[in-house]
């Protein structure tokens, strides 16, 4: 009853903000040199010399404390908390101390000649209370509390505590305690040893896994502790756990453990926040795909998509493909937009740019490659062939009609050609087409040494069309036949010809692929 009443006591001491008459003291003893302490003060006296620093530790108490330090001053008061350090010239031999809410002040006398740049400490307290030291056994650094108030990690140093009963708790990983103890009068720290078990046995394994999101966070007591899976180990007893992800609603999951067993917990993914998106797509029967695999069913009216980008794929039949990217922002945003597709045409009607390649048939067949451009139906194209098939042999002689050599020839050409594209249908169109032909003879040598007529030239006037076909975006199949009007030959070329039976010129017929780049 004694200790209650002194319970009592204090806490109507340590709340009252008028003057009382409980009175302030130095702790019996406390006063000593911080030799570990490597914190020590910056601040110099009036000579230039470094304060020693002293460290005083009082109880929780409304106000401040002051603190004279006579003729030579105090230099220096910073408060962290409960602990407040003073800076004083090491010449100093005392120090009073005060508070506003007791009548006595407290004049200390160092016991010991200050040292420049040395750290020391003081404990004060008030009547009513007492400093005490609470250590964990059978665990190091464990959480305390006491009387329900963390205290930080063992061991609490100087923790100020009113006379009478109290109860301490510490945790740490699976070992835990608690108990009651009593501080009792006393001019000295009193030292508490709380013992800490193991509780394994109290303990599951715990393995939460949110179902369908394996990116979801997991919070556990208002903290994140992992994203789509969780292990850890838990008291037996019932836990709750949220499952959030930006733009979603969070997810409560309630469940209890078991001890010495695993508990697998399937939790529920956070809710996406969603948006509506309306479309209106021509022509009808397109098909829409979003996020790579997904089938948007436009022809229902509004339908909702979750918040954040989306890429749309709109094809059909006959259609240019048309890509859409559409990003909800916020939650319930209603979004309206017309999809248009392009009809497949073999027209461009602006510019278009195009290569490829085909097989030329004719006196000597070859391999032709093309590029040219389109604007505004006007077509310019120039191509290359390099010649494939050989002519029969031809024979030269000298003037006593000695054999000199035998030659076969292949044929390379170049040529121009402008023309004209004119659409048909949709995927089929002709471009007439007027051009230069160039062609020259390549020699290689199959009995004796010479080379004759390798490199002879024949000039045409070119007269053609180019047909086009367009079974996918941008390719082309096309289909040119064209007659070729000889202007000009070199002699050589003349002689050859008629040698192994062909000409220059002609009706020739290409066909082959082109890729278009255009609008």
């Amino acid at each position: 009853m004694k200790n209650l009443i002194k319970f009592y006591i204090c806490g109507l001491l340590l709340l009252l903000p008028t003057v009382v008459m409980a009175q302030l003291r130095v702790v019996e003893g406390s006063f000593q040199e911080r030799q570990m302490d490597t914190n020590t003060s910056k601040e110099k006296d009036q000579n230039g010399a470094y304060c020693a620093l002293i460290k005083i530790t009082v109880p929780p108490l409304e106000g401040q404390f002051h603190f004279d330090g006579g003729a030579l001053g105090v230099r220096k008061i910073e408060r962290f908390g409960n602990e407040i350090w003073i800076h004083v010239p090491y010449r100093a031999e005392s120090v009073t101390i005060s508070h506003p809410q007791f009548s006595n002040k407290v004049e200390f006398e160092y016991p010991v000649t200050l040292k420049k740049g040395t750290n020391y400490e003081i404990l004060l307290t008030v009547d009513g209370g007492r400093f005490v030291i609470i250590n964990t056994l059978g665990a190091e650094h464990a959480n305390v509390a006491v009387d329900g108030v963390a205290r930080g990690t063992s061991p609490v140093i100087n923790l100020f505590l009113p006379y009478g009963r109290h109860t301490a708790s510490g945790i740490k990983d699976r070992f835990e305690g608690s108990m009651e103890f009593i501080v009792e009068e006393g001019s000295t720290t009193q030292n508490v040893f709380l013992q800490l078990t193991d509780q394994s046995v109290h303990f599951g394994q715990v393995v939460v896994t949110v179902k369908d999101d394996p990116n979801a966070d997991i919070k556990f007591q208002n903290s994140r502790v992992a994203a789509g899976t969780w292990r850890t180990e838990l008291r037996e007893g019932r836990y709750e756990i949220w499952t959030t992800r930006e733009h979603c609603d969070s997810i409560r999951t309630e469940f209890t453990v078991k001890p010495q067993q695993q508990n697998n917990i399937e939790a529920q993914a956070p809710v996406p926040h969603t948006g509506n998106l309306l479309l209106h797509v021509r022509p009808r029967g397109t098909q829409a795909i979003y996020d790579n695999n997904k089938v948007f069913d436009y022809t229902q009216g509004q339908q909702a998509l979750t918040v954040g980008t989306h890429l749309f794929t709109f094809s059909r039949n006959g259609y240019v493909d048309k890509d859409y990217q559409l990003k909800i922002t916020e939650k319930d945003q209603f979004i309206t937009d017309t999809i248009q597709l392009e009809p497949i045409n073999y027209i461009k009607s602006k510019w278009a740019f195009y290569l490829g390649a085909g097989y030329t048939l004719n006196n000597l067949s070859g391999l032709t490659a093309y590029v040219g451009g389109v604007y505004q139906n006007i077509d310019l194209q120039l191509s290359y062939t390099l010649g494939l098939s050989s002519s029969k042999d031809v024979y030269n002689y000298n003037k006593e009609y000695e054999l000199l050599s035998g030659n076969t020839y292949k044929m390379n050409a170049f040529a121009a050609r402008l023309g004209y594209q004119i659409r048909m249908i949709p995927r089929l169109g002709i471009t007439p087409q007027v051009g230069y032909l160039q062609q020259m003879l390549a020699c290689t040598v199959s009995r004796g040494t010479g080379k004759y007529a390798d490199g002879a030239k024949a000039s045409c006037l070119t007269l053609g069309a180019k047909i086009l076909a367009v079974p996918a975006h941008r390719v082309y199949l096309f289909l040119t036949p064209e007659y070729a009007l000889e202007m000009s030959k070199d002699a050589t070329f003349d002689k050859v010809a008629q040698a192994a039976d062909f000409k220059a010129g002609g009706f020739s017929i290409s066909a082959g692929v082109l890729i278009n780049i255009g609008k």
